[in-house]
């Protein structure tokens, strides 16, 4: 029995049953879009967080680096003063990070990774001659923006300042900095130590 022996009302009735479901069905894919409830902006439901109050380091604080690798896909070198690093009572780590370019280029600034929630923020950037400058309408944004030539969020994140979901104590971040460029012995098979 084909389509065309139905009436033309029923026909009417199951297009438009199909477009009620379609319309319905479109509504759930885009539930994704709704934004996450809790960024650390605000805070008052139990178990969340507030931010501590943050006060910029001093910029002398920016010497004494030390190096990290992120990865052979970049040529630029990443850096964290070690008298910066400060892990607050929010369980955010503080520091101050140097990326030099392969051309030269240098920034510096001042960021903050909450292990928690997988986030990152800018919280300054020096300008030379300003000191501090502190950017606009910046927020907690995921650690991870899929730029793997510019990871070094995700890096630190990845088991040096982070180990899982808890911070590390700046000793030990210092430490896993320091011995992230060296060599690994063993295979995926064996594994490697």
């Amino acid at each position: 029995m084909s389509i065309k022996h139905f009436p033309a009302a029923g026909r009417r009735a199951a297009a438009l049953l199909l477009c009620f479901w379609m319309t319905g069905a479109g509504a759930q894919i885009t539930d994704w879009q709704k934004p996450d409830p809790y960024r650390g902006e605000e805070a008052g439901e139990p178990g969340e967080l507030k931010e501590d109050d943050y006060a910029l380091p001093d910029v002398v604080q920016a010497t004494d680096w030390v190096e990290f690798h992120v990865g052979s896909e970049t040529r630029n070198r990443y850096f964290v003063a070690r008298a910066s690093i400060s892990v607050g009572k929010d369980e955010v780590t503080r520091f101050i990070s140097r990326v030099l370019t392969a051309g030269g280029a240098e920034t510096v600034s001042v960021e903050g990774i909450r292990c928690a929630t997988a986030e990152r923020r800018l919280y300054a950037y020096l300008r030379a001659g300003a000191g501090w400058v502190t950017p606009r309408g910046v927020r907690w944004s995921p650690v991870y923006t899929g730029n793997r030539f510019n990871a070094y969020h995700y890096a630190l994140f990845d088991g040096l300042v982070c180990a899982g979901d808890r911070p590390q104590t700046p000793s030990q971040a210092i430490e896993l900095m320091a011995a992230s460029f060296k060599p690994r012995v063993g295979t995926p098979l064996t594994g490697y130590r």
